[in-house]
């Protein structure tokens, strides 16, 4: 059927009737969001850091997301270089930083770009054969193994980039 021959079709006598009436509301439906978890419905709760989507079925299913424009979004996960594990955005004095969650049997820390961890270029450890991440400390900044404490090579900071030991 072509678009010239669709024509809208009549409201039927109980929508006109319905339409006509004065107090009569006609609204958008109402979105419902299911848990991809379990399939239950999400709810939009409110928390200590404001609002964010909730499984209904909580404590069994504990899938949260993030509240974006009345929409939820799953909050992006970044992965540890060394053993894949979730990282964690942590803070310690004036120190924002972002570590493993496999604390302590992965003690691989990340640096903080804007609220993502830093994507760094990999240079190679000299020593055990892994990389070198930037890192902050109470000196400023430097590059350590990400193999800490198996591997304590380190190399000085440069506006970002490690200074070479000569051999």
């Amino acid at each position: 059927m072509k678009d010239e021959e669709r024509k809208p079709t009549p409201p039927s006598h109980w929508e006109q009737e319905f339409l006509e009436q004065s107090d009569a509301h006609i609204t958008a439906p109402k979105v419902r969001y299911r848990c991809p978890k379990c399939e239950s419905l999400l709810v939009l709760k409110e928390g200590a850091n404001g609002s964010f989507w909730g499984c209904e079925a909580y404590p069994v299913c504990n899938y949260t997301a993030n509240n974006e424009m009345g929409k939820p979004v799953r909050a992006k996960r970044y992965l540890c270089p060394a053993c894949q594990s979730p990282l964690r955005k942590k803070t310690f004095k004036d120190n924002v930083f972002w570590g493993c969650s496999s604390y302590p049997d992965c003690k691989v820390t990340v640096e903080d770009d804007n609220g993502v961890p830093s994507s760094t270029k990999k240079y190679p450890c000299r020593i055990c054969g892994h990389y070198l991440v930037r890192k902050k400390s109470k000196n400023g900044y430097f590059w350590g193994c990400i193999t800490y404490p198996k591997c304590t090579n380190t190399l000085n900071d440069d506006k970002g980039l490690p200074v070479l030991k000569k051999r």
